[in-house]
């Protein structure tokens, strides 16, 4: 079986300048890192997968590449199906054949969020839009695999690479523009370098299975608007809206918490409240002002 202790091993990271890729780039550089966008290694190409395998001998698989436009999932649903769920399968299978550890990324939206308490990581998915149905077909593909894996399930990531609702928010602020967000969708703030930490603490300890991951506390994104623009120094008021006035292509959960009893208990770490985490995000958005402008 694979070794999850192994971090001085060879190490294939897959959709490396995405949010969560960006920070496992990080977390996880070195000479033994093989790092690969969407454009140099597509996910969705099995024979140029299983190439790289052959040619890396990777004896971890860092899978962060996902089709993460929620609302895109429901126009363009094949494209969705292909990267967040067949490919997932096909990666797991490759795992298993060349004795891999495969460490995949999942997300609250595999639950419809009808429940007022989180969830924990055995509970049932019954995702509520498309994007949720791909991902969760990517974690029954892969636990039913066989292979050598680590899950992590988190929730409304932000990160220095890539498009997500802080900066929305900010680039909104910034352009006089009026801004809404709903009070009735609750979650966890989750920044992608703290699940870049996390990842490499749970790899560390050799656990693997599924793992919940999110920030400490909750919100709801009106809630989470609020405090971007004040850590920001930014006035601008903020109009409460219901989730179904916006209108979204995609359905929202109400409520998409996740139970991270077993991530403490697991590591004896807990992770960070969401608001020291934006705070820390917001001083890079300030000292990289072009991110807003991207």
């Amino acid at each position: 079986m694979a070794d999850p202790s192994a971090l001085n091993g060879k190490i294939l990271l897959l959709g490396s300048r995405g949010m969560i890729g960006t920070a496992l780039a990080k977390h996880f550089s070195g000479p033994n890192l093989s790092a690969y966008s969407r454009q140099e290694l597509d996910i969705t190409d099995y024979v140029s997968l299983e190439r790289a395998f052959l040619r890396l001998k990777p004896e971890i698989v860092l899978n962060a590449a996902a089709f993460t436009r929620v609302d895109d999932c429901e126009k363009f649903r094949e494209a969705a199906f292909l990267v967040n769920a067949q490919a997932p399968g096909h990666l797991a299978a490759l795992c298993k054949k060349h004795n891999s550890l495969l460490i995949h990324f999942s997300t609250d939206y595999v639950f419809d969020g009808s429940s007022n308490h989180p969830h924990r990581e055995d509970d049932s998915g019954n995702p509520a839009n498309y994007y949720g149905v791909t991902k969760w077909e990517a974690d029954k593909k892969i636990l039913s695999s066989g292979c050598s894996y680590l899950i992590i399930r988190t929730s409304w990531i932000f990160g220095k690479s890539g498009d997500n609702f802080v900066k929305k928010i900010l680039k909104r602020a910034l352009a006089g523009a009026n801004i809404q967000a709903p009070s009735d969708q609750v979650g966890a703030p989750t920044y992608a370098d703290d699940v870049g930490s996390a990842v490499r603490r749970l790899m560390t300890l050799r656990l693997q299975g599924l793992f919940n991951f999110t920030g400490s506390g909750s919100c709801s994104r009106f809630e989470q608007a609020q405090i971007i623009l004040k850590l920001y120094g930014l006035n601008n008021s903020v109009e409460a809206v219901k989730n179904d006035g916006l209108h979204s292509p995609a359905k929202r959960p109400p409520c998409s918490l996740l139970e991270l009893t077993k991530y403490i208990e697991s590591t004896g770490h807990t992770p960070r409240f969401w608001q020291q985490a934006t705070a820390d995000y917001i001083e890079f958005l300030k000292q990289n002002e072009y991110e807003l402008r991207s």
